[in-house]
């Protein structure tokens, strides 16, 4: 059989930014107003994110749950967004990682292996959605 399981930790989401202002109260309403937004997180110049950290709740108990029992046959569901932006994440430090790794063994003079950019390429792609 398949299921599907889930685990919930009690944690606290952290998170700090720069807010210029002319008191400690405003900075508060700038602050509250741009989560309002949905903007706190944008990392601007004017209001760089300066922290965006998970912590633990201390006495926070790890509880695992069964979400659903799939029948016989059964197909999981496509992964969340938050999966995807994982993903998407991974393949874009890869490419990252591929295309200096294929930029340095070309320096200096050397060539540059197409074998090498064509695997950056593709991790690339992911990045893209193609």
């Amino acid at each position: 059989m398949k299921f599907i399981v889930s685990y919930t930790l009690p944690y606290e989401h952290r998170v700090m930014v720069g807010i210029e202002a002319e008191s400690e109260e405003e900075a508060l309403e700038k602050a509250r107003a741009e989560f309002d937004e949905g903007t706190l997180w944008a990392d601007t110049e004017t209001m760089p994110l300066l922290l965006d950290e998970y912590e633990e709740v201390d006495d926070g108990a790890l509880e695992f749950g069964i979400e659903q029992a799939l029948p016989e046959g059964g197909v999981y569901p496509p992964p969340d967004a938050s999966v995807l932006a994982i993903r998407q994440d991974n393949a874009a430090r890869q490419a990252a990682a591929l295309l200096v790794a294929a930029y340095e063994a070309g320096a200096n003079g050397g060539s540059i292996a197409w074998e090498d950019l064509d695997e950056a390429y593709a991790a690339a792609l992911k990045v893209v959605g193609r």
